[in-house]
């Protein structure tokens, strides 16, 4: 679930402008004004999963699928040390704007008059677009992050009809979308993330990826022939993705919240999928 680039707009299409503009969500602050830290921070495209590459180092199998491509992944994701940017809380913290100047300014950016300006001068601006009031209240954050540095973000709350006309037409540049994953990532990748629905109207490849990297591993993971490949291979095709900030990521529930009886009971192992209400019991029918 988060912010989600298109990098079909030319200003979104350096890696570095859009790992910038990660970096400076302020999740922490988010998530204790608007949320009362109920929510955990997402780092991986199968987060809260055995199949996530987060804090784990890739493996042989893994290097070796990742070996044709070697500028693909960031070497803090390759090594398990990635960690999405951690501010302090406040809403301004300047250690993460001043690296995230660094990377803009590497891009070609400066600032001037208090605005970012691109390497041709023009004043750096963005929209994104929203569904509802929930989503509106994280954007405005968010634009308040962004505009420490001198970045204009317009919210545009819109209806549904416009939303699915301009999600289909691609005429964003920014998003929130949740993707959603199966225990057994697969072929449906490919409507995801394959360049070859990077420019099919109406496809669910949002941010636009057209990467050689990803056309490569979302071909691994259905022709694996034991757990151990298909794990490497989901977790190289995630390393992939997360070294291309092709979003922003925000949270996650990482529980479920259950108010029940005093007298029902439940089994002590939970199911992967969480609390199944047909294997709970009246404990009172054995009396």
């Amino acid at each position: 679930y988060g912010f989600v680039f298109n990098t079909r707009r030319a200003k979104l299409e350096d890696v570095r402008v859009r790992r910038a503009l990660a970096m400076l969500f302020d999740f922490e602050w988010v998530n204790r004004s608007l949320f009362d830290d109920a929510y955990k921070r997402t780092e991986s495209y199968f987060q809260h999963f055995y199949l996530s590459s987060i804090g784990v180092p890739a493996n042989e199998i893994e290097r070796e699928l990742l070996a044709p491509f070697p500028d693909a992944v960031e070497q803090s994701v390759m090594d398990g040390t990635y960690r999405a940017s951690q501010t302090d809380g406040s809403g301004r913290d300047r250690t993460i704007q001043r690296a995230a100047l660094k990377l803009l300014s590497d891009a070609g950016y400066r600032i001037e008059s208090g605005r970012l300006l691109d390497p041709s001068g023009n004043p750096f601006t963005l929209e994104v677009m929203t569904q509802n009031v929930g989503q509106e209240r994280v954007a405005l954050a968010y634009q308040r992050n962004l505009a420490a540095l001198g970045i204009d973000l317009t919210v545009r709350t819109v209806d549904d009809s416009q939303y699915q006309m301009r999600t289909d037409t691609f005429d964003y540049d920014l998003i929130i979308k949740s993707y959603s994953a199966s225990l057994s990532p697969g072929v449906e990748q490919i409507g995801l993330w394959s360049s070859t629905t990077r420019d099919v109207q109406g496809s669910f490849n949002f941010a636009g990826a057209d990467s050689p990297a990803i056309d490569a591993l979302i071909e691994a993971p259905p022709v694996a022939r034991s757990d151990e490949d298909f794990t490497a291979a989901v977790r190289a095709f995630d390393r992939v993705l997360i070294s291309g900030h092709y979003v922003v990521p925000l949270y996650y529930l990482p529980g479920q919240r259950v108010a029940y009886r005093s007298y029902l009971d439940h089994p002590e192992y939970t199911s992967i999928y969480g609390y199944i209400l047909p294997t709970w019991w009246d404990t009172r029918a054995a009396q």
